[in-house]
């Protein structure tokens, strides 16, 4: 019995082990808004969970009229920021998504009469995909089944004998 316990224990061990370092890495994605500039404009900040910044990272943007033909295709810099400048002539819900390597956010931006509704900037959602963890839980959870199946056997030739 003691085996069984250890070996499920193990199991579950492994299992958490393998998979922490793909849940502990996702995107947050901040604005600032300078309500004395002149210019229409909201400054996005999109970095790792980690603090890390998304640099480079591409960022798609998408107009009100037409939410599957990106209206500017552009980058953060090194710092993860990127300057978004709507046309202040196409009212709507504008949709900007952050995207690199397997990490997506969005954000919804809607601009109305009055220029950017700040108070109502929402989530759209957000991604985080890699191949690798998903490798990486599966053998974490291949392997833990092992490791149990194995203690219960080595129990059973231990009560048969």
């Amino acid at each position: 019995m003691k085996t069984l316990a250890l070996g499920l224990l193990l199991s579950v061990w492994l299992m958490f082990v393998s998979a922490t370092a793909a849940w502990a890495h996702a995107v947050q994605t901040d604005y600032f808004v300078d309500l004395f500039a002149s210019a229409l404009e909201l400054e996005f900040t999109a970095t790792f969970s980690t603090g890390e910044p998304m640099q480079d990272a591409t960022v798609l943007v998408y107009a009100p009229e037409d939410l599957e033909t990106p209206w500017q295709e552009s980058q953060t810099d090194e710092q993860g920021h990127f300057t978004f400048a709507p046309d202040a002539d196409q009212l709507g819900s504008w949709r900007i998504e952050f995207k690199q390597e397997g990490h997506e956010d969005i954000r919804i931006v809607p601009i109305d009469d009055m220029g950017i509704d700040y108070h109502n900037i929402s989530h759209g959602g957000s991604r985080d995909f890699h191949l690798m963890a998903t490798i990486r839980e599966g053998l974490a959870l291949v392997s833990a089944a092992s490791v149990g199946a194995f203690a219960m056997m080595f129990q059973r030739r231990l009560l048969k004998d």
